[in-house]
């Protein structure tokens, strides 16, 4: 591909003869996977000091100015990343451990002052020189390192040596003509893919606009996020994860996407647009959907139950009275050895979609019938050993996966099933239970419940609002650009065109041949968005304090009950 050809020539170009040139450097590390080359070096040119971190195979240099008093910690990050790429012989070891990414990571978390300069070139898309900033090295010590300058020289270099590609891609249904800058703001690298680095992604059909992104870690994001706010600026359009998106679709200090979602709202699953709506507007869109299932395992389906088919062994989960009764079969039928799950907090998200109202109710808050349930459903399991007793996350809970998971006593023990989102099956699942691979099917479960997301919202006092709609409208909307997504990453998107084009195409050897990308567009349909609310992941906490403690004993039922809702009202006024 011409564009792959440019982004290495331009990769290689940078990190030998702009970055390992300078007359004081230091190579850190320089791999090779096959012809490819992947390099973190140390410079001083001119008395500024910069970190560069190039991958031969990537349309980006990131580059990282700091001062000398933070040598320390560069020698620190420049060591664990060496660690990194050390640890892997091959170039699919070092794409399949997502190595770049963390790296990248490891760069701007140093920092939260990113800039990012782009260049678009017709069928070239943009190309990327990102560039870090610490405490004083300030704008003055980035400009002497002209980074954007020579860019610019080696772009015009390279263009005047390569024929332009002959392959033309779709345009845009709504490519802007207004030249705007947009700053932009994610807690997670996903956004900053999809809007650089896919051959139809948003900067090959929007070249008048300017796009200055940074990436912060999610831990510190909504405090960076309000203090932007608090000074009257702040990112022009931004990423809000599961766990703060409602407290900033109800805070006013988003721009409404009224007129854009009446535009495609036919096309666009309605539980995402639930979650990110408000007092009757709609405030933050996503490009995708995170539904839950349950995830069984076939061989313990068959030897305890008769059949591994989903169908029927839906029919045994069907609803929590019905999942109760299997659990106890599974463990009379192994002679204790069998477990419905690991974690009783897996069980946590389905009670969660089953309720009929959410948490809090006319400004009170309200225990739906659903949360005594898994209250009740707990205590049971526990007192009757139907769950393996491990904490949700921890290396027991890894170990049922894989048949590692032993009692106190040293006796081996069977998890039938663990309850997870979308991306539960390729990030969780599958890297953490290759072994068995091919043994796992997947049903709906007792309820239809979500975990997980990514939403995109506007700041209200953005100055290019009409730019600020329009990549929302495409990154969350754009049916070519969300197929093409979909296709490469297996993303569940929300777009429902673009579901009912190629939900055929996902068969999954981990499940046995399952279309899991079927089943996850059918589950999407049974997911309330209306009962989710800012205040939801402080109640949870107390919740499940108030649940532990009533299952192991320490406190009955109305006496754990009590005092979640002491917490509750006086920590969060309700």
């Amino acid at each position: 591909m011409k564009m792959r050809k440019l982004f290495l020539m331009l990769s290689l170009i940078c990190s030998f003869n702009l970055f390992a040139a300078p007359k004081n450097s230091m190579t850190i590390f320089e791999e090779k996977f096959d012809k490819e080359t992947v390099g973190f070096y140390l410079t001083n040119d001119d008395g500024v000091n910069a970190a560069v971190f190039a991958d031969s195979m990537k349309a980006e240099v990131n580059v990282l100015v700091y001062d000398e008093s933070e040598i320390e910690q560069i020698k620190k990050m420049a060591f664990e990343s060496k660690v990194l790429v050390k640890s892997v012989t091959t170039r699919d070891q070092y794409e399949a451990r997502n190595i770049y990414q963390e790296i990248v990571k490891k760069f701007r978390a140093f920092t939260p002052i990113a800039k990012n300069d782009y260049d678009f070139f017709g069928d070239y898309g943009f190309v990327r020189v990102s560039y870090f900033i610490t405490q004083d090295a300030s704008i003055s010590n980035r400009d002497r390192l002209g980074i954007q300058s020579t860019t610019e020289k080696i772009l015009k270099l390279l263009l005047d040596s390569t024929p332009a590609s002959s392959t033309s891609k779709p345009s845009s249904s709504k490519t802007s003509e207004e030249n705007a800058k947009l700053i932009v703001w994610s807690f997670t690298d996903e956004l900053e893919t999809y809007l650089c680095e896919y051959d139809y992604g948003y900067g090959d059909t929007h070249p008048n606009v300017e796009v200055g992104y940074s990436l912060i870690p999610t831990d510190q994001f909504p405090t960076a996020l309000d203090s932007a706010f608090a000074r009257g600026d702040g990112p022009d359009v931004f990423a809000l994860e599961e766990a703060f998106v409602r407290r900033y679709v109800e805070s006013g200090m988003l721009l409404p996407l009224d007129d854009l979602y009446e535009e495609v709202k036919e096309k666009m699953e309605d539980f995402p647009i639930k979650i990110g709506s408000y007092d009757g507007h709609v405030y933050a869109m996503s490009w995708g959907m995170y539904p839950g299932a349950m995830f069984y395992r076939r061989s313990l389906a068959k030897k305890y139950l008769g059949t591994d088919d989903p169908e029927k062994i839906q029919e045994l989960f069907s609803d929590e009275d019905k999942m109760l009764e299997t659990a106890r079969i599974l463990k009379e039928r192994s002679n204790g050895k069998c477990r419905l799950v690991s974690a009783l907090e897996d069980l946590y998200r389905p009670f969660l979609g089953m309720r009929r109202k959410p948490w809090v109710v006319d400004g009170e808050l309200y225990l739906d019938p659903a949360m005594e349930k898994y209250m009740d459903v707990c205590k049971i399991m526990h007192d009757e050993e139907l769950d393996a007793d491990a904490g949700q996350w921890s290396e027991a809970w890894f170990a049922g996966m894989e048949d590692w998971l032993r009692d106190e006593d040293g006796n081996r023990l069977e998890v039938f099933s663990y309850f997870m989102p979308t991306w539960g099956l390729k990030w969780v699942l599958e890297p953490n239970s290759p072994e068995t691979s091919g043994d796992w099917a997947m049903c709906a479960g007792p309820s239809g419940w979500y975990w997980g997301g990514t939403w995109i919202a506007a700041n209200k006092n953005t100055k290019n609002p009409n730019a600020a709609k329009e990549m929302i409208r495409y990154l969350t909307t754009d049916e070519y650009f969300l197929e093409e997504m979909a296709m490469s990453s297996g993303e569940l998107v929300g777009n429902i065109k673009v579901q009912d084009k190629i939900k055929d195409d996902f068969d999954e050897s981990f499940l046995g041949g399952q279309n899991y990308y079927d089943e996850f567009c059918e589950y999407a349909k049974n997911v309330d968005g209306t009962l989710y609310q800012s205040s939801d992941n402080e109640i949870y906490m107390y919740f499940m304090e108030a649940v532990a403690s009533y299952y192991y004993g320490d406190s009955s039922k109305e006496e754990a009950l009590e005092e979640f809702r002491h917490e509750v009202r006086n920590r969060l006024g309700f």
